[in-house]
């Protein structure tokens, strides 16, 4: 509660923050307390899950909260394209004609 409701950015921000560095190693206990309070807890939710998840990686994150996710193929390639842009190094990466007419043209390739 001293960290605010969460109902603006820089609380809710505070209030993840706090959720992940109290919960590092568990993604599922990181997300409950985030969600477990008076305030936004949708923003605050979806902050801390964000940063364990990145923190933690896929494989740390209970099935529980991977089985039926809506658009996982598509969530799972976004988040992989990110990371081999980003483990590349190259900023160049990110102007490639096959990145642009993905993400900046919004035409998802059809794979064979």
């Amino acid at each position: 509660h001293h960290l605010g409701e969460g109902w603006v950015g820089d609380e809710a921000l505070a209030v993840s923050l706090y959720c992940a560095l109290r919960h590092e190693d568990s993604f599922s206990d990181g997300v409950r307390a985030a969600v477990n309070h008076n305030g936004d807890s949708d923003s605050t939710g979806s902050l801390t899950g964000s940063i364990l998840g990145a923190y933690l990686g896929f494989g740390a994150i209970d099935e529980m909260w991977k089985t039926d996710l809506e658009l996982a193929d598509v969530v799972l390639e976004i988040a992989g394209d990110f990371c081999t842009a980003l483990s590349a190094g190259d900023a160049r990466q990110l102007s490639d004609p096959v990145w642009e007419q993905k993400y900046i043209q919004k035409r998802r390739i059809k794979r064979v």
